[in-house]
């Protein structure tokens, strides 16, 4: 069986084989012809079976069924957003509105945790995350990622990008000297305050400690900035997959 998450702007992909996944690889995708996309995804052993999560257009999900076709896969499935799979209930009211990475994400840490988690993933957006012991999903929050909140200073500000180029990077103090680190470091260090206070919340409302898991591109820009005790997961959204499908094949 091949994983696949496609996201925005990168799409990960991992083979699992009687129950052990593979580790994870991941590149960027935008230029990729179907040749390129069989050719990077199914290079391995003959895969049967697909099942995807995507955030992408139209376009990368008929690349992907047209590679996994010539790769002679016989089943090609994409994950949506349910009341309840894999053991973990949904929060939203209308289901099929929450982001299907976030689900398959939420369920990739509630197995791994065993109870409650906060769930973390910073790319081109940061989204955040809580589900109790019970698996029930709580909600959660959606931001800019880092590099988007440093674009949105930059455009919608009359002279803070030209302050930013002529300002120097680097230094190492928390309150940043400069006008480049300041935009920086301020964004990082406000998305780490949001992840600290959601994980904080998240442990009064189920008065436990709760496991702080990490992932997505962008994660190591924010996470020295935590307080919190976190784990970095990068293959989150596939761990999930792996879930999902072990419970399909179940049935």
């Amino acid at each position: 069986m091949l994983l696949v998450d496609i996201g925005n702007t990168r799409v990960k992909w991992a083979t699992q084989s009687q129950g052990q996944t593979s580790p994870q690889c991941a590149a960027e995708y935008a230029d990729w012809s179907v040749d390129d996309w069989q050719r990077e995804l199914f290079a391995g052993p003959p895969v049967g079976r697909v099942l995807a999560a995507t955030v992408a257009g139209v376009d990368s999900r008929l690349a992907l069924e047209a590679a996994a076709r010539l790769a002679g896969a016989t089943r090609v499935e994409f994950v949506t957003s349910t009341a309840a799979m894999a053991g973990v209930r949904n929060a939203y009211p209308e289901p099929g509105l929450l982001g299907v990475d976030r689900r398959v994400a939420v369920i990739g840490a509630y197995h791994l945790a065993h109870g409650a988690c906060c769930v973390v993933d910073v790319g081109t957006a940061a989204t955040l995350d809580a589900v109790d012991a019970s698996g029930q999903h709580l909600g959660g929050f959606i931001v800019p990622g880092p590099q988007m909140m440093v674009r949105s200073l930059h455009t919608g500000t009359s002279n803070l990008a030209a302050h930013t180029a002529a300002s120097p990077a680097g230094g190492t103090r928390l309150f940043a000297d400069n006008t480049r680190d300041a935009i920086e470091r301020g964004c990082r260090l406000a998305l780490a305050a949001l992840i600290d206070r959601t994980y904080a919340e998240l442990a009064r409302w189920t008065r436990s400690t709760p496991r702080l898991y990490c992932t997505g591109g962008a994660a190591n820009e924010v996470l020295p900035y935590v307080l919190a005790t976190y784990e970095r997961v990068p293959d989150l959204v596939l761990r999930g997959l792996a879930c999902i499908a072990d419970t399909t094949l179940e049935r």
